[in-house]
């Protein structure tokens, strides 16, 4: 598994770059929500492809957490302030 930590570039502004979430989707996962947190680096919310108990996971940095629904993510973004970006909103 090739694992790529999120926001140790320098300029990693998502919103500088026009990234979406389908932009960190792969094999596993489907990118279904792009948030930023405090210092602009990018925050992934996904969806696995696969049934599992745990569908959905926030990625951020170096760290993953698991979920059983895409609220329980949400909320978990909004209790550390990851801030949805508007610009992937067609």
């Amino acid at each position: 598994m090739k694992l790529t930590p999120f926001g140790i570039v320098k300029d990693a502004d998502p919103k500088a770059h026009r990234m979406r979430a389908s932009d960190f989707s792969n094999d596993r996962y489907d990118g279904v929500e792009l948030r930023s947190d405090r210092k602009q680096n990018p925050v992934v919310i996904m969806r696995s492809r696969q049934t599992d108990p745990l569908n959905w996971k926030v990625v951020y940095g170096f760290s993953q957490v698991f979920f059983r629904t895409f609220a329980e993510a949400v909320e978990f973004c909004n209790s550390r302030s990851f801030q949805l970006i508007k610009e992937q909103m067609e």
